[in-house]
């Protein structure tokens, strides 16, 4: 994370003008338009390798989908922004107009899949 924050700074500053002070970085989900780029690519399952080989269980903790949820536009309510875009809603295939607290969706099951992994790499992207 160090060496690339030093390199960005650098970068940015140079051909841009750009400063900023902290950089965060997240793991490019194998979704949507970038899965089927790297399927074209014929690199799909490579990338979906890459990605359990650097299985952090350190990062399972603060995961996205254990303290967050995401709301459709029209109330369906989904347990991270990645199975929003998948369209893989919470467990109890509850809406949002359904709930009184988010307690009545504490115990629900997270929805796994294969790009789960992303969140769970190196560092982590949650």
């Amino acid at each position: 994370q160090d060496a690339l924050q030093d390199k960005y700074t650098e970068e940015l500053q140079q051909h841009f003008g750009v400063s900023f002070n902290e950089l965060f970085t997240m793991t490019n989900m194998p979704i949507k338009r970038f899965a089927d780029f790297l399927s074209r690519r014929g690199e799909l399952g490579e990338y979906l390798e890459l990605l359990v080989r650097n299985f952090n269980s350190d990062t399972a903790p603060s995961l996205m989908c254990r303290t967050t949820l995401s709301v459709n536009w029209d109330g369906r309510v989904y347990d991270c922004d990645f199975n929003q875009q998948l369209d893989l809603p919470l467990g109890t295939g509850t809406s949002v107009f359904d709930l009184e607290s988010t307690d009545d969706v504490r115990d629900a099951r997270i929805k796994f899949d294969n790009h789960c992994y992303g969140c769970t790499a190196g560092m982590g992207s949650s």
